[in-house]
This record gives C-alpha cells, sequence and structure tokens, in this order.
C-alpha cells in the first residue's frame, strides 16, 4: 500500500501486536485489537502504528526469529472471530480468561493452547485441497511452507537438518509432498487464510480511521525456516550473522542467523526478497528495515564457532598474499600470523597434568620445537568446546584459538581478525613492521567502502522500487560513511533514537539538537532493544545535554521522570523536523500514573545479549477498551500531538 503524503509532519506510536490487551484476547494481543488502538490513535492524534514484525515464529517468543520470511503467526488469531467458532466455544472461555489474567505474555503456553483448539476447529470445516489451491495461486511461498510446517509437526518441531529424511527438495519433491500430506498441509494454509482475512480487515479498519501501519521487515531468518529449507540457494549455511567484538561485547555477537548468497540471488533478480516485499505492501504502508547495515557488510562467524570473534564483514577488507609478502611475510609468518602457536611452557603451566592429553587430542607439535598448532581436524570453537577435557583446559584452547592477526581466506587472501592488534603475532613485529602493517590495513578497509556502498546501493534500490511502501532504515551502530549518502540519495528515512543522536566524535560527545534532525529520518525516544525513556531517566544519570538538545531548561536533570516531566520532554520532541515521530506507547503512558506500571524495567521489551526472562513478555497494563474510554489521557496526548500536526 501507498504511505499518506509525507508533506506534513507524522506522529504515531510503536507497539509489539503481542503487548495489545484487551477484554476479548487470549493473554495475547490479537489482529483485530489493531482496530480498538487505531481508534485511540485517531482520538488521540495519532496517525501511524509501528509494530514489531509478526511472522510466524512457532513457540519462538522473539519475533525476530521467524520460521517464515511470508507467514503471519496464527497466534494472533481472535478464535471467536473465525468461522465456525461455534464448535469450539465451549472450550475457549475458561481459557482465555486464564491466559488474559496473567500480567505478562506467555508465548508458548498461549500459542500451546490456541493451536490445539485451531485444529480442533479446523475439523468441523470444510477446506478442500481445491480451496487451498486458490491460495496458493496468489501466494506462491505457501506450499513450501504448509509442507515444512506439518513435516515439522510430524517430527516433534525438530529443525529440519535432524529430520530423518526430506532435508533436501525441490520444487517437484515439495508438490510430492503436499499432496502426500493432505490435511497436515492444508490445515496451515487454513490457518494464513484466516490470519490475511482478519489483518486484511483490521487494516482497512484503520484506514477508515486515518491511521496507517508500519511493519517490520528483519533482514534475517532462523535457519530452523521454510525458506531456508526450501532455497538453501539463497543462504550461506557455512557462516552466521552477527556484529563484531567491541567495548561491551568482547566477543562479539553470534545471532546463529545464516548469511545470504547475494550472488545466487541477484541471478535470480532478488525474486525472493521482492516477493516477500510486495507481500508485506498487502498490509502496511510503511515498513522499517531491520539492521540496515547489513546489506552493505554484514558481520560473518564461521559456522563452527559459538562466539563471533573470529569473524569478518562480508564483503571482506582483503590482503593479498602478495601485498603480504611485499612486507616481507614469507610462508613461516604468513603461517605465524594465521594459525595460532602455543608454547609449551604455557601449555604446561595453564593445563597441568592436562597438558599431554589436551595435546595429543587438539595439537600438533611444530616440528622439533617445544611449540603447537592446533591440529587441522579442529575447525572452530564447538569442536574445542566438545573434546572430553575439562572446563578450564577448554576455556585455555578456545582463547588460544581465538588468538590469530589474519584470517586466510578460501582465494588464498587474508583478512585482518577485529581484535588483530591484541594478538602475540601482532606484538612480534618490530616498530617499522608495525607502521607498514597497520598502513596496509587502512589501505585495504579504506577499498573495501566502496564495494559496501555499491552493494548497498544496489540492494536497497530494488526494495525501495519493489513497492509504493515508505522505507525507513534502522541505521544504528558503527555507521559507515557511505551508509547515510545512500540513504539520503535513495529518500529513505533514518532513525534518530535521541538518547543515542550525538556527536560522538566530537569532544564531550554532545547531542545533537532534536530541531536539527534531518527530515528524512525517523525520531523516537526509546525502541523495542532499549530501556523506556522512564527507565533511562530513572537509572542513569546525567541528563542535562539531553535536555539541552530539546530546548528545556538542564537544571531539571535530577528531577524525578513524573507525568509532569514526561509531558514536557515529549512536548519538546515534537519540536523535531524528522518526518515521523513515533512514541513507544509506554513513553506515552508515562503521562499517567494510572496507565504506567510501578517499575518501569517491565516495560522494557527486549534486553540484547539476553535469552529468555521478561523479554518479549511485555503487556500494556490498561485494556484497550479502557484506553479508550479514558478520555483525560487521550486529551493530553492529543494537545502533544497537536504541537507537531501543526508544523
Amino acid at each position: 500500500m501507498a504511505f499518506p503524503s509525507l508533506h506534513h509532519a507524522l506522529t504515531g506510536t510503536a507497539v509489539p501486536l503481542s503487548a495489545l490487551r484487551s477484554h476479548q484476547g487470549s493473554g495475547i494481543g490479537e489482529f483485530p485489537d489493531l482496530v480498538a488502538l487505531g481508534t485511540w490513535c485517531h482520538e488521540a492524534g495519532l496517525t501511524l502504528i509501528q509494530l514489531l514484525p509478526i511472522n510466524d515464529t512457532g513457540y519462538e517468543s522473539s519475533p525476530y526469529s521467524a520460521m517464515s520470511a511470508f507467514a503471519l503467526h496464527p497466534v494472533y488469531l481472535r478464535l471467536s472471530d473465525l468461522p465456525g467458532f461455534s464448535a469450539i466455544a465451549d472450550k475457549t472461555k475458561a481459557l482465555a480468561a486464564e491466559l488474559n489474567a496473567r500480567v505478562q505474555v506467555d508465548h508458548g503456553r498461549v500459542w500451546g493452547a490456541k493451536q490445539l483448539l485451531l485444529n480442533q476447529l479446523f475439523q468441523h470445516v470444510s477446506f478442500t485441497s481445491a480451496d487451498a489451491e486458490l491460495w496458493l495461486k496468489r501466494n506462491s511461498w505457501g506450499r513450501a511452507y504448509a509442507v515444512f510446517w506439518a513435516l515439522r509437526e510430524r517430527y516433534a518441531r525438530a529443525g529440519w537438518q535432524s529430520w530423518p529424511e526430506h532435508r533436501k527438495v525441490d520444487e517437484t519433491e515439495i508438490q510430492r509432498l503436499w499432496d502426500q500430506l493432505g490435511s497436515e498441509a492444508r490445515f496451515p494454509v487454513w490457518l494464513q487464510i484466516q490470519a490475511e482475512n482478519q489483518l486484511e480487515a483490521a487494516v482497512k479498519g484503520l484506514e477508515g480511521l486515518g491511521v496507517a501501519l508500519k511493519g517490520d521487515i528483519p533482514i534475517l531468518l532462523n535457519e530452523d525456516s521454510a525458506d531456508v529449507w526450501a532455497y538453501p540457494q539463497y543462504f550461506d549455511l557455512t557462516r552466521r550473522a552477527g556484529a563484531p567484538p567491541d567495548g561491551m561485547n568482547p566477543e562479539g555477537q553470534n545471532w546463529g542467523f545464516p548469511c545470504y548468497q547475494w550472488d545466487n540471488l541477484a541471478r535470480d533478480g532478488y525474486r525472493w526478497w521482492k516477493e516477500r516485499l510486495v507481500h508485506a505492501s498487502r498490509f502496511y504502508q510503511a515498513y522499517r528495515i531491520d539492521h540496515v547495515l547489513g546489506f552493505f557488510r554484514l558481520w560473518a562467524t564461521p559456522q563452527e564457532n559459538h562466539t563471533a570473534q573470529l569473524g569478518l564483514y562480508l564483503p571482506a577488507s582483503q590482503i593479498s598474499e602478495a601485498s603480504l609478502r611485499a612486507l616481507g611475510f614469507d610462508q613461516g609468518r604468513l603461517t605465524w600470523f594465521s594459525e595460532p602457536h602455543i608454547f609449551g611452557m604455557e601449555l604446561r603451566d595453564q593445563l597441568g597434568d592436562e597438558a599431554d592429553s589436551v595435546a595429543r587430542l587438539a595439537l600438533l607439535q611444530v616440528a622439533q620445537e617445544d611449540l603447537y598448532r592446533f591440529n587441522p581436524t579442529i575447525k572452530g570453537e564447538k569442536d574445542l568446546t566438545a573434546l572430553p577435557v575439562s572446563g578450564s583446559a577448554k576455556g585455555a584452547l578456545v582463547q588460544w584459538f581465538r588468538n590469530r592477526t589474519l584470517l586466510r581466506q578460501p582465494d588464498g587472501a587474508y583478512v585482518p581478525t577485529a581484535q588483530y592488534y591484541a594478538t602475540r603475532a601482532y606484538s612480534s613485529l618490530g616498530q617499522d613492521e608495525r607502521w607498514a602493517f597497520e598502513h596496509l590495513v587502512q589501505e585495504t578497509h579504506d577499498r573495501v567502502q566502496t564495494d559496501w556502498e555499491e552493494q548497498g546501493r544496489r540492494l536497497l534500490t530494488f526494495m525501495k522500487e519493489a513497492t509504493s511502501m515508505l522505507v525507513c532504515a534502522e541505521d544504528l551502530g558503527s555507521v559507515p560513511d557511505c551508509v547515510p549518502r545512500v540513504l539520503g540519495d535513495l529518500q529513505i528515512l533514518g532513525l534518530k533514537i535521541c538518547r543515542w543522536a550525538r556527536d560522538w566524535n566530537a569532544a564531550g560527545q554532545p547531542y545533537y539538537r532534536v530541531a536539527e534532525y534531518p527530515e528524512l529520518s525517523v525520531c523516537t525516544p526509546s525502541v523495542h532493544d532499549t530501556s523506556t525513556l522512564r527507565q533511562w531517566w530513572e537509572e542513569e544519570p546525567g541528563h542535562a545535554g539531553f535536555l539541552t538538545s530539546l530546548g528545556l531548561d538542564p537544571q531539571s536533570d535530577d528531577a524525578p521522570y513524573t507525568p509532569e516531566q514526561a509531558h514536557k520532554v515529549l512536548s519538546a520532541l515534537m519540536g523535531t523536523r524528522s518526518r515521523l515521530c513515533i512514541i513507544p506507547l509506554q513513553d506515552w503512558f508515562a503521562l499517567d500514573s494510572g496507565l504506567r506500571t510501578e517499575d518501569p524495567a517491565v516495560e522494557r521489551v527486549n534486553t540484547p545479549g539476553t535469552v529468555g526472562g521478561a523479554n518479549w513478555a511485555w503487556r500494556m497494563k490498561p485494556y484497550l477498551e479502557d484506553l479508550v474510554a479514558h478520555a483525560a489521557f487521550t486529551a493530553r496526548v492529543r494537545g502533544i500531538a497537536d504541537l507537531r500536526s501543526r508544523k
């Protein structure tokens, strides 16, 4: 769908669909709840709702771990709105009440209960292969997804790489399996039809209210997904995407998702990606590109490793062997720099009585020296942690394994490791040699920037042209210079999180003034991966610079984040030049003591680098019906939004 005109500033809210609470729900937000939220937005002067991804993730609570790039998650279905609901009505009332009373979302419990009821309902409806084929003709991805779903259920939801058969398939095999699986494969098709019907009805309701819907398109997919299973040629299963080491994460981040085979996608005209975007445009008028930096260069780690410390950016900053030899690196030095070396003395000092047995399992002696390298059978950290040795020995081996300055590539070139300057081989260089080596590293890094820009421009161009949706980018992190240039040329909106919008390279790292943000941007005080504005304010002192960037008196730096203070801050945010200003629902709730939770940490959606716990479990405190009826709060939000609508 086309986005409304951007000739005037727009203000909206962001919320995970799962977090919506209504009296008709079953422990999680549902597609029809969007209309109730849209009704409140309309009355409050807000014209946009931004969601997190709503793709099918199965029992995985993270919306960024999809098992399909296309399919909607049936967990968001409202059971009472389904055709034939009366057949299971008596089984849902008590269960819905029990789930809806929960303070947080219990994704696994909710989906387990709903899936069982949906299965029972499906037995009472008439849905033939002919009915399914009508939908499949309009959704080319659907047959592979349905077959994958059915097989995954048959194999107790095990990952497809551990299935006893059907690990490698083609279109002919998928069609044969579709015919063989019968109703098992028709069931997920029926679920998708119902999900699309409910979401499309909600979108139509939002359009009638003048409220646009903005989606979220994750760059990556779960390896255990229908797409990776059915289209393996588009994915690089030898590498896992993530983030490089930094001060906060010295081992980097290994997200566990496969990288892309962009060359293979290009040969098919990026058909899979384009179909994904066109499908999303049925529901959204705008979308957020998750981790847009990954379209320019993606941190990739060999799948044999647990951590991302030995990863590299793709396209890579490669140094040719000839360039290294020109510095005086003969074969011996190339090996010294690209393979870890362990002195016998440190081996014995750290491993004690285990030294000999560990050496036999994992190491090879270098000639007749008291020096060791890793056995070629050791491919990565996973091999080391699987050895039958003590935990301390495993830890020492992993640290030694990472101690390399260069990573040798299959084509014979070399790439500097993320922390090459802290390695044994690097420290052995003389001063002049270090200068020459550093110069070579910088030279190749500067050269690869062109490759990053060309790739980013090529990929984002086809994405921008694929639909009429407004394109917004999540451009956070260590941003190469080419990224804002390409986004600007393509008229793609960047992201400004106010607390992080600072000149990090200037003395004192001053905040950028909110009123001077670029027009081609989305301004927001918080996102799902950060604390809420209230939690940040209360837990991280020192807000004078932030207040100054808003044009507020910095003397209120230490004032508590009361509803009155929230009103001042949110009102000041309306002065941004950004085309879109999106305030998370929790940050709106900070305006009213009765709507916000007592502990602001409860309202956080996700803490990166952690698993389980409260992640992805936040539910709004008030029911939507009560929010719509809360005239005083709605008027207060409208008063703030009106400050911007007049711009």
